[in-house]
């Protein structure tokens, strides 16, 4: 009986040893693919590059395009930007971001310019290691906010050559799936709306564009905007002051 269990342990210590070791190299046959080497420096840069803006994109929505939030309310332990801001009661409120678009797009840029320069100083690092003589050019770089998708506009001139082998790349330009441009044109209307009428009929709007979810608090002085993209599940958040009562009243 002793020696059926020894045999028993040694069976199950082998498997556990002989599936680490298939993990292992799965994960790192994974990792490995994923060098500028393997993959190319196009593709390397692609996907380096996508993940760089989609991660700004992200903090764009949720800060009412910026960065950082430059004029807010905190609610429920976070900052809402406002991007149409009254401080006198009783009336409309001052679209205080009329660029929006064109604002989103230069913090975009200003968000990822270091971690676009990170996507190339690896690729040239990665090469270099394996023997290969790199050149690089200036970089061209600009954002473009369109229907459904952010376009990252990206020229740099490329020499990679080793032996007698040579290859040149130049155009990086790649798009990333999103519906920040549809969400800054519904938060458009809405700073109009409220600058205007003081209130803006967003059931109304839902149901001549259900694709969207849009949901409004009152809070204190202010009203708490959501403007969600149902199919995406991504979410452009932002604050308004417009014809606030006054305390009390």
């Amino acid at each position: 009986m002793k020696s059926r269990g020894q045999v028993t342990i040694f069976i199950i210590v082998a498997i556990v040893i002989v599936v680490g070791i298939i993990a292992s190299i799965i994960f790192m046959g994974r990792y490995d693919t994923e060098t500028p080497t393997n993959l190319g420096p196009q593709a390397f840069i692609d996907k380096c590059v996508k993940d760089v803006v989609e991660e700004s994109v992200g903090k764009m929505l949720k800060n009412g395009g910026e960065i950082l939030p430059s004029q807010a309310i905190m609610y429920q332990g976070d900052e809402w930007n406002y991007l149409c801001y009254q401080a006198d009661y009783y009336q409309g409120c001052y679209n205080i971001h009329p660029m929006l678009e064109l604002q989103i797009e230069s913090e975009i840029v200003r968000d990822t310019n270091d971690g676009i320069q990170r996507c190339f100083d690896t690729m040239r690092e990665d090469l270099e290691n394996r023997g290969y003589d790199v050149k690089g050019g200036a970089t061209e770089y600009s954002i473009n906010l369109l229907p459904g998708y952010v376009e990252i506009n990206l020229m740099k001139p490329i020499d990679v050559s080793r032996e007698e082998t040579a290859q040149s790349f130049e155009d990086f330009t790649t798009r990333v799936l999103s519906p920040i441009y549809d969400l800054v044109q519904i938060a458009r209307e809405v700073v109009n709306s409220e600058a205007q009428f003081c209130h803006f009929e967003y059931n109304g709007y839902m149901l001549l564009y259900p694709k969207y979810d849009i949901r409004r608090i009152d809070y204190t002085d202010s009203k708490i905007y959501r403007l969600i993209d149902r199919g995406s599940g991504a979410e452009l958040r932002f604050a308004i002051r417009s014809c606030a009562f006054a305390p009390g009243i």
